[in-house]
């Protein structure tokens, strides 16, 4: 093999005017000017202290669900996360981002291949060397070497390509707890609908109850001769009116529990085994304290959106370093002979070391078109960022404020559904004492359905709120790059 020749003074000196040279001629080429770069906004600038004034509360852990103290609720998250589909497709974006990392990893080291070739030819007597001098007819050449590139990142491209890959690499995990929040809220909220529906059929159940005594009732005072025919009619339509509300409920309950077997990733069957619910309240989610200062780290989809942003700004970094010359460092050494059996001989041996630099001078609007649209992606994910915190304080102040109104509005149904009960009481006993008309009971009774309905829907509104405040502060993620 040959020694590998000293480099001198002069050839270092030439090489840097060459990159001096190269790098004053990059200035062909201009950088485009699209003005500043808009900014993530923070939660202070949105101005929501007031909003969410935190009570002192602890954040939700990531098994969140599991403070309702149902084993079936448990059970169903359990399901859900092993086989949803989403939770697959999102594991599989995790993968192809590590992918492209690994790749943006790459151009940082050196490569080397390992290189060879073999070829019949014949070359040419008309190449200015005397023909005797010339191998004649055809041979057999041979070329075996290692060869050996590495780019010098003079201006950051690679390492501005790597730091993208990796911010969208975090990102697409933080997406991956989004959707899982989104899966087990999903869940969560199905199953407080379920516990609504059947808490609105106790209600459907009672009204049946009462109509079908109020039908008995004319019936006999009709029998009696103290009531026409209307009458006895009308409290029979409200009758089958309230059997077929109870159908209706029966109905919506199925239908909820096929929508649950769905959510777990299983079949309809799964659905018919899903009994009432029995939830602990008890335990309730409150806001906790600084929630500005580390929602935008408790939220997936916020940080997500975040990791975008920079990984977008990177992307700038990397079409800015496309205006400057590209250096690349090559080197080769292995055997070349005439003839295979010669590989082995003493002279064989070929080696070589030096830069190869690519310059842009005229790319057609090439480079600057690419600038343009790394800037555009930037400032659509800067956008983008700045939506979602906005929707994600809006979201907190929505399921704080309605979790704080929730308790007056039930204290007040409540009376609402006292008052009216006992209004029933009265008119039906005036009825039958015969000091009342029928009229007057229908629209008390009408009442006291009405009013045990409204304060049912509410009350289950507890579980329903809770989860949405759980969901709006992240459901127990916790970011470690905030």
């Amino acid at each position: 093999m040959p020694a590998y020749p000293r480099n001198s003074a002069r050839n270092i000196a030439c090489n840097g005017l060459v990159l001096a040279f190269t790098a004053a001629l990059a200035a062909c080429a201009s950088v485009p000017d699209l003005g500043p770069q808009p900014q993530l906004h923070t939660p202070e600038k949105l101005q929501s202290s007031q909003s969410l004034a935190g009570t002192g509360n602890s954040w939700a852990g990531q098994q969140w669900w599991q403070r309702y103290g149902d084993a079936q609720l448990t059970q169903l998250m359990a399901e859900a996360l092993a086989n949803a589909p989403d939770l697959a497709t999102a594991q599989a974006r995790i993968l192809k981002a590590e992918g492209y990392a690994q790749q943006a990893g790459a151009s940082r080291l050196p490569g080397v291949d390992l290189n060879s070739s073999v070829m019949r030819q014949k070359q040419s007597y008309n190449n200015g060397t005397p023909r005797a001098a010339m191998p004649q007819g055809f041979n057999t050449s041979a070329r075996i070497a290692l060869d050996f590139s590495y780019e010098l990142d003079f201006w950051g491209k690679n390492r501005a390509s790597v730091a993208a890959a990796t911010s969208e690499l975090a990102a697409a995990q933080a997406e991956a707890a989004q959707t899982r929040l989104m899966l087990t809220s999903a869940i969560a909220a199905a199953y407080a609908e379920l516990a609504r529906l059947h808490a609105d059929r106790d209600a459907t159940a009672q009204a049946v109850e009462v109509r079908r005594r109020s039908e008995a009732l004319l019936n006999e005072r009709q029998r009696n001769g103290l009531e026409t025919l209307g009458s006895g009619y009308q409290a029979e339509s409200r009758r089958a009116g309230a059997e077929a509300d109870l159908i209706a409920v029966d109905e919506a309950i199925a239908l909820q529990r096929n929508k649950l077997a769905a959510l777990t990733g299983a079949g309809p069957d799964r659905g018919q085994s899903i009994a009432r619910p029995s939830v602990d309240l008890s335990q309730a989610q409150g806001l906790p304290s600084e929630v500005q200062a580390e929602l935008i780290g408790r939220r997936p989809d916020l940080v997500a959106a975040r990791l975008r942003a920079e990984a977008a700004a990177k992307r700038i970094d990397v079409a800015h370093a496309g205006f400057y010359p590209n250096v690349n460092l090559g080197a080769y050494l292995g055997v070349q002979s005439l003839g295979i059996d010669m590989l082995s001989k003493g002279g064989a041996g070929i080696a070589g070391i030096g830069p190869a630099i690519s310059l842009p001078i005229f790319r057609g609007g090439q480079l600057e078109g690419g600038y343009r649209v790394a800037r555009a992606e930037y400032d659509s994910a800067v956008a983008s960022y700045n939506q979602t915190l906005a929707q994600a304080l809006r979201e907190v102040a929505d399921a704080v404020t309605q979790q704080r109104m929730l308790d007056p509005q039930l204290q007040l149904r409540k009376a609402s559904l006292q008052a009216a009960q006992l209004a029933y009481r009265v008119s039906l006993e005036r009825y039958q004492g015969g000091l009342g008309n029928y009229l007057t009971v229908l629209n008390t009774e009408d009442s006291v359905i009405n009013a045990r309905r409204v304060l049912t829907d509410l009350q289950s509104q507890q579980f329903t709120q809770d989860v949405a405040l759980i969901k709006a502060l992240g459901g127990g993620y916790q970011s470690d790059r905030t």
